[in-house]
């Protein structure tokens, strides 16, 4: 692979896709947590991070661009035809991008937990994947549910497989975080690549990327701080109990 040149210099962006369109939760990224839209929430764990330099939100819905800059956030509006949030966030990046790198923050995570997105922006900065993400150590929980994503890895932490069936079928099973940092360039070349076979089969986007022979490296982290992703009613209610167990 030779020896890569870090990126120290580079800037890192954050883009955070939303759309109003989520089939097993509507209007999913204007929910409320705590009087502030979910979404809004996730703008600020990134608008706040030191290691990302800028953020918005990419969205389809006047609506949630509307909930974004009244809370002071910068929100660019895009196509509602995006089956993907890399495509929605490749739309974003050739209106507001630059040479730097940019990470794609889940808008249905609203606290990610800030040492995942500095491990995340500092293995970017090592310049030697083309994709940076995170995994942690799989619960029986994760294990058992389609909606916590399984990935398995070589002995160099690179992504061979993720699925969500349990990989490997014995174990030991990380769990996917689903923030993905994009080196210069590489978001550009995922945006224009076709769907593969193991994407359509999965429905999991980050296959084609690795159908296509792009490097995805992962960083090993903690569970961390972060209640993890929304993505049915019942995740709703547990993040804002958690939400309220965490405010004075």
């Amino acid at each position: 692979m030779g020896h890569p040149i870090h990126l120290h210099t580079v800037n890192i962006s954050a883009i955070i896709p939303a759309r109003a369109g989520s089939t097993r939760l509507p209007n999913k990224p204007l929910a409320d947590i705590g009087g502030t839209p979910m979404v809004v929430h996730t703008w600020r764990a990134a608008q706040q991070h030191p290691d990302i330099q800028r953020a918005c939100v990419a969205t389809d819905s006047e609506d949630i661009a509307e909930a974004v800059t009244k809370a002071g956030g910068e929100a660019l509006l895009t196509a509602a035809s995006h089956t993907t949030g890399t495509d929605r966030c490749q739309e974003a990046w050739s209106q507001w991008g630059d040479d730097g790198a940019v990470i794609n923050l889940q808008g249905d995570e609203p606290f990610p937990d800030p040492a995942h997105l500095s491990a995340i922006c500092a293995t970017l900065r090592m310049n030697q994947w083309d994709i940076v993400s995170a995994m942690r150590p799989a619960s029986q929980e994760d294990v058992a549910s389609p909606h916590r994503v399984k990935v398995a890895v070589n002995a160099h932490q690179r992504a061979l497989y993720f699925s969500r069936s349990p990989v490997p079928s014995g174990g030991p099973f990380q769990v996917h975080i689903g923030i993905y940092g994009f080196g210069p360039g590489a978001l550009t070349r995922c945006a224009a690549l076709p769907q593969g076979t193991l994407e359509k089969s999965e429905r999991l986007e980050q296959l084609r990327w690795l159908e296509s022979g792009m490097s995805i490296g992962m960083v090993s982290v903690s569970e961390g701080t972060s209640p993890g992703p929304v993505d049915t009613a019942e995740d709703l209610s547990r993040l804002r109990l958690w939400y309220q167990q965490q405010t004075p």
